[in-house]
C-alpha cells in the first residue's frame, strides 16, 4: 500500500534510472500490485539526468511514484544516498532499473526482517528472465578467499546465493537489496567518495558485519534481473571502474600486503580465464576482456573509468545550459 501522507512508510523503494525508460516502466508496473500489499511503501525514482523521456513517462503512467529529477550524473552510492537522505522508510529496498519483482515480495521481505532484528541487509534470490539463477551473494573478497579461489577460478566456495533455505551470507548485490534504516544510520551510508560504482555494497556489508549486523539471503523471494544492455556501453571504462573500486576496497579493509595478495590472486584467475576463452572457447572478445581485467589487477587502473565519463557529461551539460542562457 502507499504510505499515508505524513506517515512513515514501512519501505522506501529506491530506484536510480539513467536513460532506461523501457526497463524502468516495466519495473514500476511490477511494483504496482504491491500497492495492495500489507507493507506500506513509497517508491522513489531518481532520474540520473536521462534524456529519453523517462521523467515524462513515469509521471504520466505512475502518478504514485515520487520523482527526483537530477540534472547531473552521479554514481550508484551517491544517488542512493540522496534517496535515503530524503526519505523515511523503516527499510530501504534498492532496486535496479532493470529488475522486476514478484507480487507479495515486499511483504515477505519486511516480515523476515521483523522476525530477525539482527539482520541489517536482506537479499532475495535473483534470476535471469529465462529462469536461471544469477549469482547474487558471495564471500567477502579477502586476501585468503582470493588466494584459495585460484585453483577453481572462484567456481567453488565463493558464491553463497544457493540453496532453498534462508542463510547468512557475507555480502549481496545491490541490484535488489533490502536495508534496515537503523543499521545503515549506525554504520554510515554508501562510501560515495571512494566508490563511484562497484564494490560499494561489498563495503557496506563489510561495515555492517564489523558492527555486528548480519546479511541474509532469502530464496523464497525472487527478483528478475534483466542485467541491462547498458552494461555494453563503455566496456573498457566499466572494467576500469570495477578495478579501481576493487583496489580501493582492499586498501580500505586490509593491509597493503593483503591488498596486493588479493589483487594478484584475482588477477591470476582472470589471466587463466583469458587463456581458456582464447584457446578453448575461441572467443577473442571475451579473452580480451579477461586480459584487461588481469592487467588492471596486476598493474592498477590506467585511463578513465565511469566516473570520468559522468564528469565529462556533466561539464558538457553545464556548458550547454550556459550557452542557452547567454
Amino acid at each position: 500500500m502507499v504510505a499515508r501522507p505524513g506517515a512513515r512508510p514501512d519501505v522506501t523503494v529506491s530506484i536510480v534510472s539513467s536513460a532506461s525508460r523501457q526497463t524502468l516502466l516495466a519495473l514500476l508496473a511490477s511494483l504496482e500490485p504491491e500497492l495492495a500489499g500489507p507493507a506500506s511503501m513509497e517508491v522513489v525514482v531518481l532520474d540520473n539526468a536521462s534524456e529519453d523521456g523517462s521523467v515524462e513517462a513515469v509521471s504520466a503512467r505512475f502518478p504514485w511514484t515520487r520523482l527526483i529529477e537530477q540534472p547531473f550524473r552521479a554514481g550508484f552510492g551517491a544517488n542512493h544516498n540522496r534517496v535515503i537522505g530524503e526519505t523515511g522508510g523503516r527499510y530501504v529496498l534498492l532496486l535496479s532499473h532493470d529488475a522486476q519483482v514478484e507480487p507479495g515480495s515486499l511483504g515477505r521481505l519486511v516480515t523476515y526482517m521483523e522476525a530477525h532484528p539482527s539482520v541489517g541487509a536482506l537479499a532475495p534470490r535473483i534470476r535471469y528472465p529465462d529462469g536461471h539463477a544469477q549469482a547474487s551473494a558471495w564471500r567477502f573478497p579477502s586476501p585468503a578467499v582470493s588466494l584459495l579461489s585460484v585453483p577453481t577460478l572462484s567456481r567453488a566456495g565463493v558464491v553463497q546465493s544457493r540453496g532453498e533455505r534462508p542463510r547468512s551470507v557475507d555480502w549481496a548485490m545491490g541490484a535488489a537489496l533490502l536495508l534496515r534504516r537503523t543499521a545503515i544510520e549506525r554504520v554510515g551510508l554508501f562510501d560515495e567518495e571512494r566508490f563511484f560504482m562497484y564494490s560499494e555494497e561489498t563495503d557496506l556489508c563489510r561495515r555492517l558485519a564489523d558492527s555486528g549486523w548480519e546479511t541474509h539471503f532469502l530464496p523464497e523471494v525472487t527478483v528478475i534481473h534483466h542485467d541491462s544492455v547498458l552494461r555494453a556501453e563503455f566496456p573498457r571504462e566499466r572494467i576500469a571502474e570495477e578495478w579501481r573500486s576493487r583496489h580501493r576496497y582492499w586498501a580500505k579493509h586490509h593491509s597493503r600486503p593483503g591488498a596486493r595478495l588479493a589483487a594478484t590472486s584475482t588477477g591470476i584467475q582472470y589471466a587463466a580465464r583469458a587463456g581458456i576463452a582464447r584457446w578453448a572457447l575461441r572467443d577473442r572478445d571475451l579473452a580480451a576482456r579477461m586480459r584487461l581485467h588481469a592487467r588492471y589487477a596486476f598493474r592498477g587502473v590506467e585511463g578513465p573509468g565511469l566516473r570520468e565519463r559522468a564528469e565529462e557529461w556533466n561539464e558538457l551539460a553545464v556548458g550547454s545550459r550556459q550557452s542557452v542562457q547567454a
